[in-house]
């Protein structure tokens, strides 16, 4: 559409800086800074205030028609430009398939971003109230950046921000409860003994335990303690080497106050038996 008002990809502006892409970060900014604001800055890089007002008005067209009403005044062509005729296919495929009633049309959403070739889109929740919960489209040329001109393969794609989302969820008390599930951290006694407490790990795994393995080993048992509290979990398995010569492993039950009680060195064949070794906490 910008084409319309004089500003081409690839035009300079005086400081060698694309007008093109200046242009879309500054409209991208209508609805938190104004239209004066943007005109203002538009001229800045060189667009004149006639265009400038040609392209809020544009920006401002309440459907696809008016829009299309306002590009044509400035096109010697009887027909819609590409880029209306695939924005109005858009909305008849979304009408076909049944979720039209979720789009909205929009002719300021720029997404400030000028290597998008195509449709762009924002999500909102229903009322409103909150920003943008996610956008994107689609960019046709975007890997030619990475790859080489030999690279061009179109492509859509979008982000989102969590944050909004929780916030979302907490406004529509639809936040689920996590509620946090350790039975085992799994702790090798030394660098050297990690890969049999990675097995031994897998194996818990495999016997429907929730394990979580230290990754790196400590040097005081106390901070092996620490961080099993921290995890919640129940029981430590200790992979040691002198249990190890045995195949077996040295489980601590923290739940449980008997010291002669509170641990035993299990077989690595009997580990699938891990929540009958000890009583319910």
């Amino acid at each position: 559409m910008l084409n319309q008002y004089g500003i081409q990809k690839g035009q300079k502006d005086e400081e060698g800086g694309e007008i093109f892409t200046k242009a879309c970060v500054i409209i991208d900014k209508l609805d938190k800074i104004g239209g004066d604001a943007v005109t203002e800055l538009l001229g800045d890089i060189g667009v004149s205030e006639e265009s400038s007002k040609a392209i809020l008005s544009a920006l401002c067209a309440p459907t696809i028609d008016a829009l299309a009403a306002l590009v044509n005044q400035n096109s010697d062509e009887e027909k819609d430009s590409p880029a209306i005729e695939e924005v109005k296919r858009l909305f008849a495929l979304a009408e076909d398939y049944g979720f039209a009633d979720f789009l909205q049309f929009d002719a300021s959403v720029v997404r400030g971003l000028a290597y998008y070739t195509g449709v762009v889109w924002e999500a909102f929740d229903r009322r409103g109230e909150l920003r943008a919960i996610m956008g994107g489209g689609r960019y046709d040329r975007l890997l030619e950046l990475y790859g080489g001109e030999k690279v061009q393969i179109p492509c859509v794609g979008f982000g989102f921000g969590d944050c909004v989302i929780m916030e979302l969820l907490q406004m529509k008390k639809l936040l689920p409860s996590f509620d946090q599930r350790t039975d085992f951290v799994v702790a090798a006694f030394n660098r050297d003994m990690l890969p049999n407490a990675l097995a031994v790990a897998s194996l818990l795994r495999k016997a429907g335990a929730a394990v979580d393995m230290q990754l790196e080993p400590k040097k005081k048992v106390g901070q092996t303690f620490d961080y099993a509290n921290r995890a919640g979990a129940r029981f430590i398995a200790f992979v040691a080497p002198d249990e190890w010569a045995k195949n077996m492993v040295r489980i601590k039950d923290l739940r449980m106050e008997d010291k002669d009680a509170n641990q035993k060195d299990v077989a690595l064949d009997q580990l699938h038996t891990w929540a009958s070794l000890f009583p319910a906490a």
